[in-house]
């Protein structure tokens, strides 16, 4: 029991008593200490979910890539590499030809083409697929399709492609959006490689850069060979 108070002692119950300053500073400052640390763990957990996410989606990216060209490829009749989908011609006008890119040399455009199986001399579909970098050499491979019935007689190629005015707008294909971004692999950091004009090979590299500017970017190369039918 309390003793009872007077009034020249005030009444103190043994016992009995506040914390003080420092105890609530040093209590504080644990306490702190403790939300830092969960925090920090939180953060890294979501960090390595992120880059784990991206990881699944490079590998994603590849196999609809490679798997997509290796069989449009295989039942197309040849193929074209252009150094851009932009840059179609060379030469004055009237009498320009297309600005193919010869063995051993690589471009960002890989046309394949498919003759009308009645008329060899006619082009019955003509697919497409191209980088398109921004400024750091980044940027998704798009494609185009292009079906002509009846079958087109034009051997100018360049005729028959989408127009240049749709270089952005074209549907992608690898590496969609702001996030996850492609870019060749060559010497001269082009895609698409002319293999002894016989075969293209596919050298690329996927980046997945994060926008919060935490997670480190993900990055995955890839290399494979594709050979249209002939």
């Amino acid at each position: 029991m309390c003793p009872r108070p007077s009034f020249l002692r005030p009444r103190r119950c043994p016992g009995r008593r506040g914390f003080s300053l420092v105890e609530v500073m040093v209590a504080t400052a644990i306490l702190s200490l403790v939300v830092i640390m969960i925090l920090s763990l939180f953060i890294n957990l979501m960090k390595s979910y992120k880059y784990n996410t991206f990881r699944l989606s490079i590998n994603r990216d590849i196999r609809t890539f490679t798997n997509e060209l290796t069989d449009t490829a295989t039942y197309a009749n040849y193929f074209v590499i252009l150094e851009d989908f932009s840059s179609r011609t060379t030469g004055p006008e009237g009498s320009e030809v297309l600005a193919t890119m010869g063995d051993g040399e690589s471009g960002d455009c890989l046309l394949l083409i498919f003759k009308d199986p009645a008329d060899d001399t006619k082009i019955q579909r003509l697919i497409g697929y191209y980088h398109d970098p921004d400024s750091d050499g980044l940027g998704p491979v798009r494609k185009f399709d292009s079906t002509f019935s009846p079958s087109s007689s034009s051997t100018q190629l360049w005729t028959l492609m989408p127009a240049t005015s749709t270089l952005h707008t074209n549907p992608d294909i690898i590496s969609a959006g702001i996030v996850g971004r492609a870019t060749g692999t060559s010497s001269v950091r082009k895609l698409f490689y002319n293999f002894f004009n016989r075969s293209v090979m596919v050298k690329g590299q996927i980046n997945y850069i994060s926008t919060d500017g935490l997670t480190r970017r993900a990055v995955s190369t890839y290399n494979f060979t594709v050979s249209p039918r002939g």
